[in-house]
């Protein structure tokens, strides 16, 4: 062979010695092209990143162990994947990084971590080698002297610098902005696997994914942000539309005055259709088919033998009692329950204080209710998921307490989450 000629061995161009630059190169160009490929796709936000774990980073992963990669190198890959990301509007350019890289159940997006990988492929090949007691491995772990990035020779190898899943997550709740949801999600009153089962799911569109993670992110362009973050020159940080207090994220999610009679509104009466529809089918009170929650129109009065169910409707008692219209009221006639249900979708901050509230609430119509209906129990369900799907540990047994499936969360904190990304989304192209 000529010395400027190569051929292929395990799928990598040699001759005498290895071009790693070159290779490397080779190697970041087809990586690219894959995850651009796969950017451009209509996949739903989990398929995608299990596409990029599964069909683009082998490309990568195939040559450690081969191919020497510094700290910078694979440093520019990490950056690769955030900027392409970022590119496709896939991720918003100021989230979290850390959350990238966690896993899907724990708030993360659960895209490879290529630090990760590396130590990963390094350590299994030279516990490989170390324990296979031939001839021929033994005469290659002991020749191998930094001759590859195995370093089989030493007994214990420096690894590359990688970050565990607890200090990636120590990380990000250090952060000022970043750390806000983390802390709150670590409250122990707060379902940490029902909050992010809209995650774990991913039914949703990447776009959509990368837009809520930057409202639980505080990165979200608002005026308080482009002024006391970002150090725009702007006159003022009250808000656009009421122009009664300060722009941020938690007021244009759920505290705008404006918006409280339409869109969050909407967002309410999404979720609560949900739990009507299911309560509806399950007691045999309508028999059509189910219909996505957006069209179903709830009857205000639903009745049959065993089951009478209100929705949004007054109820009087003997007693005067201020709070007495609930979102939903299920009657059990044969077993002389009553199921006063009340739906909620507050900031993140409010989730366990809006659930109590409920309960205070309608305590006063649930002892009427008991008296004047002669009811056996009345039960006061109070269904709370905050505007970006946080949802306390009570509400699986609230579920219980209505004898409704988990799924039924699943659509509610989907519906929730759809619906505040339109109302920040709309409120943000208003004319400033």
């Amino acid at each position: 062979m000529a010395p400027e000629e190569t051929y292929k061995y395990l799928g990598f161009e040699q001759n005498t010695n290895i071009n790693h630059s070159r290779l490397k190169q080779q190697l970041k160009d087809k990586y690219k092209h894959r995850l651009t490929l796969l950017l451009k796709s209509k996949l739903n936000s989990k398929n995608l990143f299990k596409a990029i774990n599964t069909y683009a980073a082998p490309v990568i992963g195939y040559s450690f162990g081969i191919i020497r990669w510094s700290h910078t190198d694979i440093d520019e890959l990490n950056r690769l994947n955030r900027t392409q990301l970022t590119r496709y509007r896939k991720l918003h350019p100021n989230s979290c990084i850390e959350r990238i890289t966690i896993s899907r159940p724990e708030g993360g997006r659960g895209l490879v971590d290529f630090h990760t990988l590396y130590n990963s492929e390094i350590d299994n090949l030279r516990q490989y080698f170390h324990s296979k007691d031939t001839p021929l491995h033994r005469t290659i772990t002991k020749a191998d002297r930094r001759y590859t990035p195995l370093n089989l020779h030493e007994e214990h190898a420096q690894l590359e610098r990688s970050h565990t899943i607890t200090q990636k997550k120590e990380e990000w709740s250090r952060k000022t902005l970043h750390g806000k949801h983390y802390n709150i999600v670590q409250n122990p009153y707060i379902d940490q696997e029902l909050t992010y089962k809209w995650l774990t799911m991913g039914q949703i569109y990447p776009e959509t994914e990368g837009f809520i993670l930057a409202i639980q992110d505080n990165v979200i362009a608002t005026r308080n942000y482009r002024k006391f973050i970002i150090k725009e020159a702007i006159e003022s940080d009250t808000c656009r539309k009421c122009h009664q207090t300060t722009e941020n994220i938690d007021h244009i999610t759920g505290s705008c005055k404006l918006l409280a009679g339409t869109d969050y509104t909407e967002r309410h009466n999404a979720a609560a259709k949900i739990i009507h529809q299911e309560l509806a089918h399950k007691h045999n009170l309508i028999q059509t088919k189910r219909v996505p929650y957006y069209t179903y129109l709830p009857d205000n009065v639903l009745e049959n033998e065993t089951h009478r169910l209100y929705w949004d409707r007054t109820i009087y008692t003997d007693k005067t009692v201020t709070s007495n219209r609930p979102d939903i009221t299920l009657i059990d006639k044969v077993a002389k329950q009553t199921y006063i249900i009340d739906i909620a979708v507050p900031n993140d901050v409010n989730v366990i204080k809006k659930e109590q509230e409920k309960v205070t609430k309608y305590t006063p119509l649930a002892i009427e209710l008991k008296e004047v209906w002669r009811q056996e129990v009345v039960n006061i369900v109070p269904l709370v998921i905050s505007v970006t799907g946080i949802t306390s540990k009570n509400f699986t047994r609230h579920l219980k307490t209505l004898d409704l499936n988990t799924y039924t969360h699943t659509n509610m904190q989907k519906a929730i989450i759809l619906k505040t990304s339109s109302i920040v989304r709309k409120f943000l192209h208003q004319i400033q």
